[in-house]
């Protein structure tokens, strides 16, 4: 590989991600003295640290030899905490400057959302081999760009961490599935029921504050103040989960692991033809902008795909959450002659018809996905965890959610009266409307959110069809395609003007 300057890779990318032609990647043992895989982790303050710590000494035959964070202390605390294990690593603010070491075969990248798609690109246009967290990307289009250069920068390789992918009881179970030994699948629900307390209501922007670059850590989002600022978390970190800018709320935080499992139980291996989904923030009032109660409806020809978020308790006054047929996180895949249900941590449990036991498999559930990564940068072939595959799970929550954000409130008689002739869609909805009493919400009187029926077409992964000016609006909102900003515009792999309605 060339020693490219930073001049020469700033320049580069900033074409649009034009071909880094002299890019060649290196076998992952050169410049090794024992042949360990080097790692570089970028955002090392929530799951990448994580990461971080099973390249400390965890897996063989990879080891971290470079952290990049935006959040100098951050960044300061993991480098101490490397150092405490035993391990010099390289720090650095600007990911960029981490792409150009020579020292570096493959990056783990665990910033948030909305720099996952531009950094996998980044990485592999420097060479180098790539583990990217959940989901893959803030929007479809450039969770697209991300699988098109995988496409172009064969010699590398791309692991999504979707780890229920590595989970052998879900292979062993979807084998059972395809064979017929539960009968035909009837639907399938993905469920991501976890405790959402509110993150407190500011007055206006809020200070950034002096440890972090932020703009390296906006990226290819609106540049624009922070509107949060938790006592737990403060303006900046996690709570990015609750503003369309970066994130998408809990339906692609932790539910893209679920929409995953679902969408592989169906054996789907494209987008459904429509979406539907309602819900809203109920219960408090706070500077979040996600719902913390959805409900999204994928029709696929196989069976439909029903997605579940809820952020509330099981009533007022509780921690508990809610569970459907012993699911809080999870997916339940119900067939003709029972159903199925698979954990968060990638475990399954069948049951018959009256809900009685049948199996437990035991093969073992999501835990080696990373030791999985390791192989695959061993063997240059990837087998859990492929690119395409998180795309099109990480599409799917986009398409839910813009099917709510395009909607209008509604009352939830006319909810009601609207999901009525969809058994599955209105069981959801009634089941719902249970739970928003117990949290003491006034139902009646509170409005949801309503999306419209959105048509999708699957090998352009737009909206097609439906009333004119909803369809374009969907289609030119960020969610849908997003080509950043500045330093930080997203290449288009494609390399064909791309419409954004």
């Amino acid at each position: 590989m060339n020693n490219w300057t930073r001049k020469d890779f700033l320049k580069t990318t900033l074409l649009g991600g034009a071909v880094i032609a002299a890019a060649r990647p290196r076998l992952f043992a050169q410049g090794s003295a024992n042949g360990d895989i080097r790692i570089g982790v970028v955002g090392v303050g929530g799951q990448g640290s994580s990461h971080m710590r099973d390249y400390l000494g965890k897996l063989k035959g990879a080891r971290v030899v470079a952290i990049c964070d935006a959040d100098s202390d951050v960044l300061a605390k993991r480098a101490a905490e490397c150092d405490k294990a035993g391990f010099k690593v390289a720090t650095y603010a600007d990911y960029r400057k981490m792409l150009e070491s020579k020292d570096v075969d493959a990056i783990v990248i665990g910033t948030p959302n909305h720099q996952h798609s531009l950094q996998t690109i980044w990485a592999l246009q420097a060479g180098k081999d790539v583990y990217v967290e959940k989901p893959l990307s803030h929007n479809v289009w450039e969770g697209r760009q991300a699988v098109e250069a995988s496409k172009k920068y064969t010699k590398n390789i791309v692991v999504a961490g979707t780890q229920n992918r590595s989970s052998l009881d879900i292979m062993e179970a979807i084998a059972d599935v395809r064979a017929g030994k539960y009968g035909k699948i009837q639907w399938v629900r993905g469920l991501c029921y976890k405790p959402r307390d509110s993150i407190g209501k500011t007055t206006g922007p809020q200070p950034v504050p002096a440890s972090v670059n932020y703009d390296l850590w906006t990226g290819p989002a609106d540049l624009t103040p922070p509107r949060r600022n938790s006592a737990a978390r403060g303006p900046i970190h996690y709570d990015w989960h609750w503003f369309w800018n970066y994130g998408g709320g809990d339906i692609t935080n932790q539910g893209i692991h679920q929409m995953d499992v679902a969408r592989w139980f169906l054996g789907e291996s494209g987008l459904p033809s429509s979406v539907m989904s309602f819900g809203g923030r109920f219960g408090y009032l706070d500077d979040a902008e996600t719902p913390n109660t959805l409900v999204s409806v994928f029709n696929y020809a196989k069976a439909p795909l029903i997605f579940e978020v809820r952020g509330l308790p099981t009533k007022a006054g509780m921690k508990a959450m809610d569970s459907y047929k012993g699911g809080r996180v999870g997916v339940i895949v119900q067939c003709d002659n029972g159903h199925l249900l698979i954990s968060e941590s990638g475990n399954v449990t069948a049951f018959d018809k009256n809900n009685e036991r049948v199996k437990a498999y035991t093969a073992g559930g999501n835990g080696s996905h990373r030791a999985n990564f390791v192989k695959a940068v061993q063997t240059r072939k990837v087998v859990n965890g492929l690119v395409l595959e998180c795309h099109l799970s990480s599409a799917l929550c986009h398409l839910g959610n813009l099917s709510y954000l395009v909607g209008a409130e509604k009352s939830n008689a006319q909810l009601a009266d609207a999901v009525k002739n969809d058994a599955n869609t209105k069981d959801s909805f009634a089941r719902v409307m249970d739970h928003l009493k117990a949290n003491e919400v006034d139902t009646a009187k509170t409005k949801s959110v309503v999306g419209p029926l959105l048509k999708i077409d699957g090998k352009t992964e737009m909206f097609s069809g439906g009333e004119k000016t909803i369809t374009a609006a969907a289609n030119k909102h960020p969610l849908r395609m997003r080509v950043g900003r500045g330093d930080f515009k997203i290449p288009n792999m494609q390399g064909a003007t791309v419409a954004a309605s």
